[in-house]
């Protein structure tokens, strides 16, 4: 330690020096006020011995500028004084003295001031450390943070949430939000979304909800359906978290053209469907855990689908919406949240006036948890043609023939979802890679019809019935869960057909067929008079490709889609 020894009378000086070097300290001297000023300024003395008495500066006002420096710790000072009234003290220590001694001290009373100091001294050394490790801490955390929100605005900003369908909030308890929303737009033109909840906020629940976001994207861009994305989500997050850890989940699939609306709810607040008066037709509360809990083998996929014959809007939150509270700790509570929704018959206004009522019944407080809301606009508009991007031209010289035949048993089909394993082949060819959306409408509707109705024996007039789309889908499942005989095979070849490229599909089945010339001509007179039943079944792939033809006992069809026209190089 450092002993800056300010004093005009060299015994004195003496005294505290020997002292000084005795306790193992290296002592500073200075004979007057200003000179001890600039001791103080240059050698950074840890403790200060200050007389008052002294010639030119006084104790009194050295010591007030030396209070008067910049500095960044604290340095004691006590006053070595024969001035012993206690009016000399007051001034002493109103000046900036710490402690005040009188003339002459013994040398025990000295060397214990001195320890005493020393430990005070080396305590706050110890906190000056202390506070540099936390600085540092708090810079990386910042650089963190700064790091981990750029990550996660990329992450989650993707182009779906700027659907013309979608409206979200997302109004974080922290810097992080633990709830992660999700939105994007399958081939067929199903709306997927996702509502995602990781237990806890902040950033341990944002890295909890993290994961989900490539497997629910990727997964939708191949066409998976809902209940396979919901298994994958499940089985990535039982892989990566820890036991403790786990992600409350709501998935949704709006498919405008068949007027359904599929729904898988994890441990989220109810889902709900508000019609264009405000009623709430229909909910879907949470019938399974949240993912990451279950293992593969537990966990059930099984969605709940409906047919909605009216517009409205799809609503999905965290429970950090039904359990904001007020400052009287009231929850908004999920009939809250349906009054807000009521209120309007605007789905723009509507969802403005959630986000509203949801801050005024906060009445200024932070959320104790992350609060978020997705809302889908669902419009009864059915479309009579699918627009797709215009395919570019293809030179012809840059043009090969290309096959593939695949072939699935009945084992395979139970667990293989052949639709977007067969659309991702395909569409590793670069011609065919741009119509990636109508080739899965069309081979969509081609395997189903092979599938449920080839195989499974299903007879879709269940789905016309109230309640029938769920008895349909509940049944397909059954069946093909017992599905011990059957295969489906397809074929593909793309070629040139004189100036174009085409694709000729042709998918074949083993069940027992079905009289395709009635269901071809039914499909005809539907597709130019009945507006609720187009779009859908054979009619589709109708108005998609250039030719279909059902042959053999109507278990086997062929269809040829027009890819591009084929130029000449220049």
């Amino acid at each position: 330690m450092k002993i800056l020894i300010a004093d005009d009378t060299p015994i004195n000086v003496k005294q505290l020096e020997v002292m000084t070097v005795k306790l193992g300290h290296r002592p500073v001297v200075a004979f007057d006020g200003a000179s001890a000023v600039a001791a103080f300024q240059t050698e950074k003395p840890d403790l200060v011995f200050m007389d008052i008495m002294m010639p030119g500066m006084d104790g009194i006002t050295a010591v007030q500028q030396i209070r008067a420096l910049p500095t960044d710790r604290w340095t004691p000072i006590i006053f070595y004084s024969a001035l012993d009234r206690m009016q000399d003290i007051v001034s002493g220590l109103e000046a900036g003295g710490d402690d005040y001694l009188a003339k002459p001290a013994s040398t025990q009373l000295l060397k214990a001031k001195i320890n005493s100091y020393a430990r005070q001294i080396a305590l706050q050394s110890k906190m000056h450390l202390y506070a540099e490790e936390l600085a540092r801490w708090r810079e990386d955390a910042e650089e963190q943070t700064r790091l981990g929100a750029h990550v996660m605005s990329r992450l989650t900003d993707a182009a779906g949430l700027r659907d013309q369908m979608v409206r979200s909030f997302n109004l974080p308890a922290e810097t992080f939000s633990g709830d992660l929303l999700c939105a994007a737009r399958a081939p067929g033109d199903v709306l997927n979304l996702l509502l995602a909840d990781a237990a806890g906020h902040g950033l341990a629940a944002a890295l909890s909800a993290m994961p989900l976001t490539q497997a629910f994207y990727s997964m939708t861009a191949k066409g998976f359906p809902l209940t396979s994305i919901a298994e994958e989500l499940n089985r990535k997050l039982k892989a990566i978290l820890p036991a403790d850890r786990f992600v409350a989940a709501t998935l949704a699939a709006v498919d405008v053209r068949n007027q359904t609306v599929e729904v898988w709810n994890g441990g989220n607040p109810d889902a709900l469907f508000v019609n264009s008066k405000g009623d709430v037709v229909m909910r879907w509360s949470s019938r399974h855990p949240p993912l990451g809990i279950l293992p593969a083998v537990l966990f059930s996929g099984v969605t709940e689908t409906v047919v909605f014959q009216e517009p409205g809007d799809l609503v999905m939150s965290s429970d950090g919406l039904t359990e904001a509270e007020n400052r009287a700790g009231e929850w908004l509570g999920i009939d809250g949240v349906i009054k807000l929704l009521s209120t309007l018959d605007n789905s723009e206004a509507r969802f403005q006036h959630l986000q509203d009522g949801v801050t005024a019944h906060l009445q200024g407080l932070p959320g104790r948890d992350d609060i978020s809301c997705l809302m889908a606009t669902v419009p009864i508009n059915r479309r009579r043609q699918f627009r797709f991007a215009a395919p570019q031209m293809i030179n012809q010289s840059q043009f090969a023939e290309w096959r593939l035949d695949v072939s699935y048993n009945a084992q395979e089909l139970r667990y293989i979802d052949v639709v977007p394993a067969v659309l991702g082949l395909v569409t590793q060819v670069h011609a065919l890679r741009e119509h990636q959306g109508a080739l899965f409408l069309v081979l969509s509707e081609l395997f189903n019809n092979s599938l449920d109705h080839g195989l499974l024996g299903l007879d879709s007039m269940t789905k016309t019935w109230i309640g029938g789309f769920e008895i349909y889908m509940q049944q397909r499942a059954d069946r093909l869960a017992k599905l011990d005989h059957g295969r489906v095979e397809l074929s593909f070849l793309l070629h040139q057909d004189e100036s174009r490229a085409v694709l000729d599909i042709t998918l074949s089945d083993s069940g027992p067929g079905f009289d395709y010339q009635n269901r071809l001509q039914d499909s005809t007179c539907l597709s130019e008079s009945n507006e609720q039943t187009f779009g859908r079944g054979i009619a589709l792939v109708k108005s998609l490709c250039d030719q279909i033809v059902y042959s053999g006992i109507g278990n086997k069809v062929w269809c040829r889609y027009v890819v591009s026209d084929l130029v000449q190089d220049k």
